[in-house]
């Protein structure tokens, strides 16, 4: 009878036995990105404990991919990239034959950790001539014998991902977003994706994180767009489109974005899984065209952008795999053209400069403020989502007049409220289930209620007054006065 394989193994190694393996660095995995600070960090623990003649000291655990069918692949780190590539570096300046042989077949995909492996080689030549320069051979030796990994090593790809999203969401290493990517690209196999799709993809979703405008300025401070997007831009609007108040996107959360995944050769597990099985082969048909679609309706006017998948929506049932981040590329780049390239004056001028202005104003950094400018910047993608231009053209000052009323009438903006206030209003139900802009025009009900101001904040006042909202200060203390109110 033949033994049935263990899909889940674990046993404590020591680091040369570790190293000893044909170890890989799968297309998905992040880039390696330990700064100088975490390397002196390991090194000055290794260092403690072999001052301290202990007989072991445990790094940490690792979980690596076998594939039984095809042992060639080797094993595939899966989690434990980042301590294992710095003891790889530390090692090798210790002569250590096990490592050298290693760092000679390891191959890594991201510029990101070959930038960081030349500035960690550059500490770690450093720390060891200040520190262990005449010890070397001993100081090689503790580690490689005496210092030791838990290895978790599983045979079932689908394992290894619910044990790696169970490693981290104990701690902060990784953003809940990047549980995500990892998710996905797993999906990408069960596509039959090749590897060039899945570093390509891999490396528009790391782009994404280390968004800079001018490529150029190496003293730009990078931003985490997608960080920005799955916390607040799409998350939210897809649970406040749902009637439902919205909290935090976290790891309790991301099933949100896990979605279908549609196999080849395997038919549907449900009837209405058939819907997303043609809009799967839809986009496959046109993409492989490489053609706009006669007929179709762009959002941008006058402009084609490649990396906008024009058949999206930010509300659509989620595809697993290659769909997945078209899916997510497509509203990085809106996001972008929306509220950080300015630069170009004929898209969205009127929009551009009236969010400048009345989203940026002087004590718009407060944190009830920048509760709305997030609730209102999730309102203007949803409705340039369905109406595109045109749509934040007519209604953009509507949208502001709904979410700002609340920095008037509340003495404290507070995360709860801003939280409930779009389902306990359906303002973004209404959006998503509108056909035309007349069945917008509740928004416009909304937005024109009078207010009982309860905050001074001149800007917003003046743009109520301007839409003509009627304001009064009600029992509050507020002098409306120099606003030329009759009160």
């Amino acid at each position: 009878m033949k033994v049935k394989e263990k899909i889940i193994q674990a046993e404590i190694k020591k680091v040369n036995a570790v190293l000893s393996q044909n170890l890989q660095i799968p297309v998905y995995q992040r880039p390696y990105r330990w700064k100088p600070k975490n390397v002196a960090q390991l090194l000055e623990d290794i260092y403690g404990s072999w001052k301290q003649v202990k007989s072991a000291y445990r790094i940490g655990s690792v979980i690596l991919f076998e594939n039984l069918k095809n042992k060639d692949d080797g094993f595939k780190i899966i989690d434990g990239q980042q301590r294992i590539t710095t003891l790889l570096l530390i090692l090798c300046q210790l002569d250590s034959p096990e490592a050298i042989a290693l760092s000679k077949k390891l191959k890594f995909n991201h510029s990101d950790s070959e930038k960081c492996i030349r500035t960690n080689n550059e500490f770690i030549t450093y720390w060891l001539q200040e520190n262990v320069a005449q010890e070397k051979a001993d100081f090689l030796n503790y580690i490689t014998k005496f210092c030791e990994f838990v290895e978790v090593r599983v045979t079932k790809l689908s394992e290894s991902f619910q044990m790696f999203d169970s490693q981290n969401s104990r701690g902060k290493t990784l953003e809940p977003y990047n549980l995500l990517k990892a998710y996905h690209i797993r999906a990408m196999e069960d596509e039959q994706a090749t590897n060039a799709d899945k570093m390509n993809s891999d490396r528009r979703w790391e782009n994404a994180t280390r968004f800079v405008i001018d490529p150029l300025n190496t003293k730009a401070t990078p931003q985490d767009i997608l960080k920005q997007l799955f916390n607040e831009q799409l998350y939210r609007t897809r649970i406040w489109s749902k009637k439902q108040a919205a909290f935090d996107f976290s790891k309790d959360t991301i099933d949100e974005f896990k979605g279908h995944t549609i196999r080849s050769k395997e038919e549907m597990e449900y009837p209405f899984h058939n819907s997303n099985l043609l809009h799967s082969v839809a986009l496959n048909y046109f993409n492989g065209l490489q053609v706009q679609v006669k007929g179709m309706k762009s959002r941008f006017n006058q402009k084609h952008l490649a990396n906008v998948n024009d058949f999206v929506s930010i509300n659509q049932p989620i595809l697993n795999g290659k769909s997945f981040f078209d899916y997510i590329e497509s509203y990085v780049e809106i996001y972008k053209q929306l509220f950080i390239h300015n630069e170009e004056v004929s898209f969205l001028k009127e929009f551009k400069g009236f969010y400048e202005v009345h989203c940026n104003y002087p004590k718009s950094y407060r944190t009830g403020d920048q509760y709305l400018k997030e609730l209102y910047k999730s309102l203007v993608i949803l409705l340039f989502d369905k109406y595109g231009e045109d749509g934040v053209n007519k209604y953009h000052k509507e949208l502001y007049a709904v979410v700002y009323r609340l920095r008037l009438e509340k003495q404290q903006v507070k995360y709860a409220a801003v939280a409930k206030y779009p389902s306990e209003m359906e303002i973004f139900t209404i959006i998503e289930q509108s056909k035309n802009y007349f069945e917008l025009r509740t928004l416009n009900e909304i937005a024109k209620r009078d207010i009982i101001c309860t905050k001074e904040e001149d800007v917003i006042i003046r743009f109520f007054l301007d839409f003509g909202v009627k304001i009064s200060s009600g029992k509050s203390e507020i002098d409306l006065s120099k606003f030329n109110l009759d009160n």
